[in-house]
C-alpha cells in the first residue's frame, strides 16, 4: 500500500506540537513539512544538466503554500521553509500536494496526490511517501482536531478505498497496432460515484494518481460496486462489474480485495479498502439482516400455509367418502385411515403425502394447540404476552474513573416508550436484581442493553436524567428469536462499536399472559 497510509514512523525532531495550536478553538490544526521528492520527470531540455526546477505546492482550506525552487534537481531535498501551517474548518477534508517545474513564462505540473483528513491519525507526527506518476514525494503531516470534528467522525461510517491495478482486462478495441481497451474504473458508494484517469491502451493497468476515493456510508448502504469501462470518443463500453459486501470487511484495518470482474467482462481488479464504522453500524447491520431473514421465513411460512389448507381440504373431501370401498388399502393409505379418525377412503390420485405430514397430522389430532403457520391463531394469543426482563448483573466492566456507580438500561429498538433502567450499584462487577416489564413488547422485537457509569459524587444516588452525557461501558443486543416463545436465560456479550470489552451482562428474559 502506498497512497495514504501512513508508515507508522516518526522521526524524532517531530515531535514539538504544531504551531498555531490555540490560534483559534473552533478550528483544527494541520502542520505539513514537505522533504524531498524521488526520480522526478525532466520538463527541461536536459543539455549541460538543465533539468527540471522543481517547487511544492500544499493546499488545504483553501490556502495554498509553496516550498522555495531548487533548480536543476530530479530529486530535491527542502531543508528551509518547508513547513507549512493550516486552520482547518469543520467541512475541510482533502489536503493536496503539487509538485511543479518553475518556468519563465508558465509552470509546467510533475506530479500531484491527494490526502483524506479522516484517514489520518491524530496527535502524532506520521511520514508518508506518495507516488505521483514516476516520482515520489516524501513528507510529514501532523493533524490535531477539535473534540467536534473527533465526535462528528465517531458518528460516521467511513470507507476509503484505492484502485491499484486490473489486470487481464477485455479488448473492445481493434486491437491493430496495439490499439486496445482504455480502462478507467468507477466506483459506487449509496449515490456518490467516482472514477479514475483512464489509462490508454493497457489491458494490464497501473493507477497511481486520482486513484484514492473516500465515502461516507450512510444507513442502509451494504455494497460497494465496481465496473471497468473503456473510454471512447462517442460511448464508453463496458469491461465488467464487481461488487464487494461492506459488512465482510475487516473493520479499521486495510485491506486488500482482488475481485474476479463478472456481466460480460474478464480479469480482475485490485484494490485496498478501510472501513471505519460508527458504533451504530453493526447494529443496524444486525437489524437489517435480521429483517431480510424475516421476508425469508415469512415467505416459507406462507408456502407451509398453503399446504396445509390443501390438506385440510383433502381431510373435508376424505370425509364425506362413503365407508364401505373395494378399492385395496395400501400400507401409506392405512397410514391416512388411522390419522383420519378410523374410516376407510378412497383417495383421490391428486393428493401425493409423504410419511412426515402422515405423522404430523397424527400428532395434529393427539394434541390440539395454535398452528404457527395460521398468523390471525398465532397473533391473536401472542399479543396477550408481556416482556419481563430480569437485569441481575454485570461482570469485568472496565472505566478510567477510580469510583464509578453503574445502571443498565434496556430498550426495543425504534420505541423509545420501552426504555426501562435498573437503580444504580457501586463498583465494576454490579449486581442489580431488577425487574422491569418492557413496554410496547410484540412478539419477534428484540432488545437493546447498554450499561452506563457515573460518578456516585454528582449522582445524589440517583440515576442522572440525560444518560448519553455518562461514560458507556458497554452494549449487548438480543435477539427476538432468543426471546420468543420460549424467553431467554444467559450472558451477554458487551461491546464498544466493533470492539469486544470482554465484560459480560446476565440478563433473564420471560414471556408471561396478561
Amino acid at each position: 500500500m502506498i497512497c495514504c497510509v501512513p508508515s507508522g514512523t516518526s522521526s524524532p525532531a517531530s515531535q514539538r506540537q504544531p504551531r498555531g495550536e490555540a490560534k483559534e478553538a473552533d478550528k483544527s490544526v494541520l502542520q505539513i513539512r514537505v522533504n524531498q521528492a524521488i526520480d522526478l520527470p525532466n520538463r527541461d531540455t536536459g543539455f549541460f544538466g538543465d533539468v527540471s526546477d522543481p517547487y511544492v505546492i500544499v493546499r488545504a482550506a483553501g490556502v495554498e503554500q509553496k516550498t522555495p525552487v531548487i533548480m536543476n534537481n530530479l530529486n530535491p531535498v527542502w531543508e528551509e521553509g518547508n513547513l507549512f501551517t493550516f486552520d482547518i474548518s469543520a467541512d475541510d477534508h482533502i489536503v493536496e500536494l503539487k509538485v511543479m517545474d518553475s518556468n519563465t513564462f508558465k509552470d509546467s505540473l510533475l506530479g500531484s496526490c491527494e490526502l483524506d483528513l479522516r484517514s489520518i491519525q491524530h496527535g502524532m507526527w506520521t511520514s508518508f511517501r506518495e507516488k505521483m506518476g514516476s516520482g515520489e514525494l516524501v513528507f510529514d503531516l501532523f493533524f490535531k482536531p477539535t473534540e467536534y470534528r473527533i465526535l462528528a467522525t465517531e458518528q460516521t461510517s467511513v470507507i476509503h478505498l484505492r484502485i491499484n491495478c486490473g489486470r487481464n482486462l477485455l479488448n473492445k478495441d481493434s486491437g491493430v497496432m496495439g490499439d486496445v481497451s482504455d480502462p478507467y474504473v468507477v466506483v459506487k458508494v449509496g449515490e456518490v460515484i467516482r472514477r479514475t484517469p483512464a489509462i490508454n491502451n493497457s489491458l494490464n493497468p497501473d493507477w497511481r494518481e486520482g486513484n484514492l476515493f473516500t465515502f461516507q456510508v450512510k444507513e442502509g448502504v451494504s455494497t460497494i460496486d465496481l465496473e471497468a469501462m473503456n473510454a471512447n470518443v462517442v460511448k464508453d463500453d463496458s469491461l465488467g462489474k464487481a461488487s464487494v459486501n461492506i459488512g465482510s470487511l475487516q473493520p479499521n484495518e486495510w485491506c486488500r480485495l482482488v475481485e474476479q470482474l463478472e456481466q460480460g467482462g474478464s480479469g480482475t481488479l485490485e484494490l485496498d479498502v478501510f472501513f471505519k464504522p460508527n458504533s451504530h453500524y453493526h447494529l443496524n447491520l444486525q437489524l437489517e439482516q435480521a429483517k431480510e431473514e424475516e421476508k425469508k421465513c415469512l415467505a416459507e411460512a406462507a408456502r407451509l400455509s398453503r399446504e396445509v389448507q390443501m390438506a385440510e381440504h383433502a381431510r373435508r373431501w376424505l370425509a364425506n367418502v362413503d365407508e364401505n370401498t373395494k378399492m385395496p388399502l395400501s400400507l401409506e393409505e392405512r397410514d391416512w385411515v388411522r390419522a383420519c379418525g378410523g374410516r376407510n377412503l378412497v383417495a383421490p390420485a391428486w393428493i401425493t403425502v409423504t410419511q412426515t405430514q402422515v405423522e404430523a397430522l397424527v400428532r395434529a389430532r393427539q394434541q390440539a394447540h395454535p398452528i404457527s403457520l395460521f398468523p390471525e391463531v398465532e397473533l391473536s394469543s401472542a399479543s396477550q404476552l408481556k416482556l419481563k426482563v430480569r437485569m441481575i448483573g454485570g461482570f469485568g466492566l472496565t472505566s478510567s474513573a477510580r469510583r464509578i456507580c453503574t445502571y443498565c438500561t434496556c430498550e426495543i429498538p425504534q420505541k423509545r416508550e420501552s426504555s426501562v433502567s435498573t437503580d444504580l450499584a457501586e463498583g465494576l462487577n454490579p449486581e442489580w436484581r431488577c425487574n422491569r416489564t418492557v413496554p410496547g413488547y410484540s412478539p419477534g422485537d428484540a432488545l437493546v442493553l447498554q450499561v452506563f457509569g457515573l460518578d456516585p459524587q454528582g449522582a445524589d444516588g440517583q440515576r442522572p436524567a440525560q444518560p448519553k452525557a455518562n461514560e458507556l461501558l458497554g452494549r449487548a443486543f438480543l435477539p427476538g428469536d432468543k426471546i420468543y416463545p420460549e424467553g431467554y436465560d444467559g450472558l451477554l456479550n458487551l461491546t464498544l462499536g466493533p470492539r469486544q470489552t470482554g465484560a459480560t451482562l446476565r440478563v433473564t428474559a420471560l414471556l408471561m399472559e396478561e
